[in-house]
């Protein structure tokens, strides 16, 4: 029983590394942009982000709200630096 349990946190813990493996890193870039304007731009839209504090309906009282939110801030901030002319550049 206990070689069983061992082996199922092992494959577990092989799929949470995996899953972190393979999200790519991406950075938002603009041409011309000095890195105290970027800076600039990306504390106004993390702030703008950090505003969205509700979950989707259907995520609201379950174990992923805060993922559903997290989710919303990232598409927030995402679009607040594309609308400034950053596009994302992956990096990783």
């Amino acid at each position: 029983m206990k070689a069983g349990f061992q082996g199922l946190a092992v494959i577990g813990y092989l799929a949470v590394l995996a899953g972190c493996a393979a999200q790519p890193q991406y950075k938002m870039m603009k041409s011309g942009v000095s890195a105290q304007e970027t800076a600039q731009d990306e504390a106004q839209c993390q702030m703008q982000a950090e505003y969205v504090q509700a979950a989707d309906w259907e995520y609201r009282g379950t174990i992923m709200e805060g993922v559903n939110i997290k989710q919303k801030q990232q598409k927030t901030y995402g679009l607040c630096m594309n609308s400034k002319g950053y596009a994302a550049i992956r990096v990783q």
